[in-house]
């Protein structure tokens, strides 16, 4: 793989720097997550190439509104997140259409789906160029068998059809080379985050007094900050703070939850059936108060069966906030730069319940340890923006 100063590309091999007008990005679903943050990190990276964006059904309209207010945004109803061979054909066929007509440059494109499908049609239309940006693997330990080989067969069957693809971390880089991706292809440029509101919430908070949220000051504070779905593991987070709580019978211990999803119905009927947790967890929902919602926690706990660099967790190292996770791609990452953390064995729930309890046992000035500025410079948006352009247009 190739990367350069703190974790930025080396040039690039293959097409070179030709000349690039006009680009195509095809993405899956629009929606709030990394894989559209990567999306506006490319298109914010070169201003002066012209863009269409494809987005698949699904899309949140009020996403594709703020998109569409300054390119050109068009719905492909046919491209879906779910294998489904009719309209999995009907997409590759809309895309290659598209694509022939376009006079696109080059093809750029995000999620699992969008990124099968794109360099096929994209190859089949003579598109001089194919890039694909990955946030994760869609195969691993956190799949399903039967379902992770497939995926892990059909990327490797197709990997010679992308030039260059752009990855969040090393973890999911090295995932992505053992199933046959060559190594000077894979390009590690961060997903772009603005942690100043992070630090700075972090130096408010070390002397406010009462605390926010309803909290009580003596309380022992776990977040869970994501989406409330299966591979999150919303649906085990109650049962996981119960086992928390009874390792520390003379300690309160209090949750915070920042996030919405298909599972939030599901936490509160369980929260219904564990009436004495029910004064002690604070369901926010989708919040903008997310560096609040660190600053004011002990610990982080990210239960998800996969990721490939967990943006929450680079949160939490500008927050110091130490984390307890499963050992998905990006966690070791993170820990080796400095982060304060746990990470066991993926899906060892005694583990990780093992895990939290000793964060909130540390001191706090050992616990509230936040990585230096530098440090985390190669997430910050100036920095990724410049490796981009340097991939893709040589500036």
């Amino acid at each position: 793989m190739t990367a350069g100063p703190a974790g930025g590309p080396s040039s690039p091999s293959g097409p070179g720097h030709m000349p690039l007008r006009r680009m195509v990005s095809v993405i899956t679903r629009l929606a709030d997550g990394g894989s559209e943050r990567r999306l506006l990190d490319v298109l914010e990276a070169l201003p002066d190439v012209e863009h269409v964006v494809i987005v698949g059904d699904g899309s949140s309209d009020a996403r594709v509104a703020a998109l569409g207010a300054n390119h050109e945004v068009r719905a492909l109803p046919a491209l879906v997140r779910s294998v489904d061979p009719r309209r999995d054909l009907k997409a590759a066929a809309d895309l290659r259409a598209i694509f022939r007509d376009g006079s696109f440059d080059a093809v750029f494109t995000h999620q699992s789906k969008a990124g099968l499908l794109g360099r096929v049609a994209g190859r089949a239309a003579g598109v001089a160029r194919i890039y694909h940006s990955a946030s994760m693997a869609s195969f691993g330990p956190g799949y399903g068998r039967a379902e992770s080989r497939a995926f892990q067969l059909v990327e490797r069957a197709t990997a010679p059809l992308v030039d260059r693809y752009f990855v969040v971390g090393d973890d999911l880089a090295t995932r992505l080379a053992a199933n046959g991706v060559r190594d000077d292809k894979l390009s590690i440029v961060r997903s772009s985050i603005e942690l100043g509101p992070f630090r700075e919430a972090a130096r408010q908070d070390a002397g406010a007094a009462p605390r926010p949220f309803g909290l009580d000051p003596g309380a022992a504070v776990i977040c869970f900050v994501g989406s409330l779905d299966d591979r999150k593991g919303a649906p085990g987070f109650v049962d996981l703070v119960t086992a928390v709580r009874g390792q520390l019978p003379d300690q309160r211990v209090q949750v915070l939850i920042a996030g919405d999803g298909p599972h939030r119905d599901t936490i509160t009927a369980q929260l219904a059936d564990a009436p004495s947790l029910v004064p002690d967890v604070v369901l926010l929902g989708h919040t903008d108060q997310v560096p609040a919602v660190m600053a004011a926690s002990d610990v982080i706990v990210l239960a998800s069966t996969a990721e490939g660099l967990p943006q929450v967790l680079v949160q939490a190292a500008a927050s110091g906030l130490p984390f307890a996770t499963y050992a998905v791609d990006g966690a070791q990452e993170l820990s080796a730069i400095g982060a304060i953390g746990r990470i066991v064995a993926l899906g060892d729930r005694a583990a990780l319940v093992d895990a939290t309890v000793a964060l909130l046992r540390l001191p706090n000035a050992v616990r509230r340890a936040a990585l230096p500025e530098s440090t985390l410079d190669q997430w910050a948006p100036a920095f990724v923006r410049s490796r981009y352009r340097r991939e893709l247009v040589g500036g």
